[in-house]
């Protein structure tokens, strides 16, 4: 209960005593003014349609697509953001199989011979005695 009051008693004189630290705000003319019509300050939209050599870019409904239109300027797999959000893979990229323990090299193994195993037992099965004569 003691710990709640402190706990209280800090926060609502805690924010008075900041409150009368704080300096005047200005709400002159003038002031707003200058705020409010800094013509400056403001960025420069960017064009709806934007040319570059080999691609152009253009805006429509608030996104911005890219049109390469010459085949040796296309990004590279896995350098442009897509709607995927999947994170590139190098060794799918580049066709390299990713490293295994020794014990998973095993167990193929273990199950390729097991498969060879059964593909001769059915094919000594499958074979045919025919007779010739008769």
């Amino acid at each position: 209960m003691r710990t709640n009051a402190a706990i209280l008693f800090l926060l609502l004189f805690g924010t008075a005593a900041a409150a009368q630290d704080a300096p005047e705000t200005d709400y002159s003319k003038d002031t707003l003014m200058r705020l409010l019509h800094a013509e400056e300050k403001r960025p420069e939209p960017k064009p709806r349609v934007d040319f570059h050599v080999g691609a152009v870019d253009f805006m429509i409904r608030g996104s911005r697509y890219r049109f390469n239109y010459l085949p040796f300027m296309t990004p590279l797999s896995g350098s442009n953001p897509r709607t995927s959000m999947e994170i590139p893979d190098p060794f799918a990229l580049t066709g390299t199989s990713i490293a295994s323990p020794p014990r998973v090299w095993r167990n193929r193994r273990a199950l390729n011979a097991e498969l060879r195993r059964i593909e001769r037992t059915e094919r000594a099965r499958a074979k045919l005695k025919v007779k010739r004569g008769g």
